[in-house]
């Protein structure tokens, strides 16, 4: 049952995705705390014997994610807020400790799924007075990183 492992990541990426859907901001204290306790989750894995590599794996992937969505966001300024970089450290912690492919897997699912949300929510934020229209990344974000791990734990 590893993705019983990814409870910490996934209860601080959803919360992560109320307050984006919400106000647009993320909440840095709320990423930090999923972050420590994801990492501290993969510690104890890795303490118990069961995968000794799964820290440095997650480790890598919080430094790739928020590294790659950086760079995005300083190449188009604007285009991407600093909370879609924690956020993908966040996801990147979790979905990094199941290997490079389900990494892959990850940024893969979240251009088709951002491809999708960018489509729906302007149609959505033109139906509710009081939306705003910004479209927030977040939930595609998280989304996909569940889906990546999904996969991963299936296949």
């Amino acid at each position: 049952m590893p993705y019983l492992c990814c409870l910490p990541g996934l209860l601080c990426g959803i919360a992560a995705c109320v307050t984006d859907l919400r106000r647009r901001t993320v909440p840095r204290r709320l990423v930090a705390a999923g972050i420590a306790a994801q990492l501290a989750v993969w510690m104890l894995l890795a303490w118990t014997g069961a995968d000794p590599a799964a820290p440095l794996r997650a480790a890598a992937g919080l430094v790739c994610g928020a590294g790659v969505q950086l760079v995005l966001a300083l190449v188009r300024p604007g285009a991407l807020g600093f909370g879609d970089v924690t956020a993908s450290a966040l996801v990147g912690c979790v979905v990094g400790a199941f290997g490079a492919v389900t990494f892959v897997r990850w940024w893969l699912l979240m251009g088709v799924c951002g491809l999708l949300w960018l489509a729906i929510w302007p149609r959505y934020a033109k139906r509710r007075p009081g939306v705003d229209a910004r479209v927030p990344f977040v939930p595609v974000i998280v989304a996909a990183g569940a889906f990546a791990v999904l996969a991963a734990v299936a296949g």
